[in-house]
């Protein structure tokens, strides 16, 4: 009964993921949702989506976060463009059981004491003539733009074992597919405005996985993801007087990922690379070496623009940290995981 569940939800998913509209969204709607989430997986230049194995894994694929076996908490802060902008996000994730975990996510972006000036009195030459009718500088008053979206993330895992005959000889291949559905609400508040609406992201992963196990970690494996966002026509609908629509633009994200143990050296070593098709149709690529299960030293690159951090761990703690160069600005984040 169990395996019959799990192939109607597999089944669905692919559904959705087949009839997922293409239409001309909006460039910016919902932008504040393509920042991405988490200082680790920043550090690797966003390239995630087949690697995502944390509770981060509701932005950057649901399907991954099957991987959190207990309870996972994660929080992360990022100060922009000098403190104008403040970004912070947590996320929540708990096992059901070895093959179901669900999980909620916060992300928020926001400006404040943006200041208001109103209009200036007279024309242009009566300002230039009449020194009390120009701007003292000093605003109005102030306003806020607020952005913020709750995820609620479902994640279903299933074990299979690949069998293949070369000569007389038999193989067997361990396979892990994940699969999962994140169902989100955004809210956008700006001044005296506001906007609400609904989207859905859907994913999965393929990995094949080496027989060997070390610490109860397979030694090595080779990942495949897919992940869509907004394919359910995602859209945020204003009180204006215009009842005014914002369409996001649907994003498709394909990523692989492959990691290595090297016993002699107690160092795991994970390259990972992603492409995405839809707003900037860019590469990403990111890696990672994590020694002792203790020290993490990443690095990536996206858009002509590298990223790269450290994280240390400590039983069921870890804090990650993240350097991301911008055109506009450079970014530093922290991140904190506690797993239990």
């Amino acid at each position: 009964m169990i395996y019959k569940r799990t192939k109607n939800f597999i089944f669905a998913l692919l559904i959705l993921l087949a009839i997922a509209p293409c239409s001309n969204a909006g460039e910016y709607a919902a932008d504040f949702l393509r920042i991405g989430v988490g200082a680790r997986a920043m550090a690797m230049g966003g390239a995630f989506s087949a690697l995502a194995n944390d509770a981060t894994a509701f932005y950057w694929n649901p399907a991954g976060l099957s991987h959190v076996r207990r309870y996972a908490l994660h929080v992360d802060h990022v100060p922009m463009f000098d403190g104008l902008a403040q970004f912070n996000t947590a996320h929540f994730a708990m096992a059901l059981n070895k093959r179901m975990t669900i999980g909620l996510g916060w992300i928020r972006h926001g400006v404040d004491d943006i200041p208001r000036y109103g209009a200036l009195p007279g024309s242009r030459l009566d300002r230039l003539t009449n020194t009390a009718w120009r701007s003292t500088g000093e605003p109005e008053g102030y306003f806020q733009d607020s952005e913020n979206a709750v995820f609620f993330t479902f994640s279903r895992a299933e074990y299979l074992d690949l069998y293949f005959n070369i000569g007389m000889n038999q193989y067997r291949i361990p396979l892990e597919f994940y699969a999962g559905l994140s169902g989100k609400y955004i809210r956008h508040s700006l001044d005296n405005n506001s906007g609400a609406g609904q989207g859905l992201d859907a994913g999965f992963i393929l990995r094949f996985v080496s027989d060997k196990y070390v610490d109860k970690q397979a030694k090595s494996w080779f990942g495949i993801a897919a992940t869509a966002r907004d394919l359910s026509r995602t859209s945020i609908a204003w009180d204006t007087a215009t009842e005014n629509k914002d369409l996001v633009q649907t994003l498709w994200l394909t990523g692989v990922a492959g990691s290595h143990l090297v016993n002699l050296l107690h160092t795991r070593f994970t390259l990972t690379c992603d492409k995405e098709f839809g707003f900037f149709d860019d590469f990403r690529y990111g890696a990672e070496m994590t020694s002792f299960k203790i020290l993490s030293i990443r690095g990536g690159y996206y858009r002509d623009n590298f990223s790269a951090g450290a994280g240390i761990m400590f039983k069921s703690y870890a804090i990650d940290y993240a350097f991301i160069s911008h055109d506009l600005a450079n970014t530093h984040r922290i991140s904190g995981y506690f797993s239990f």
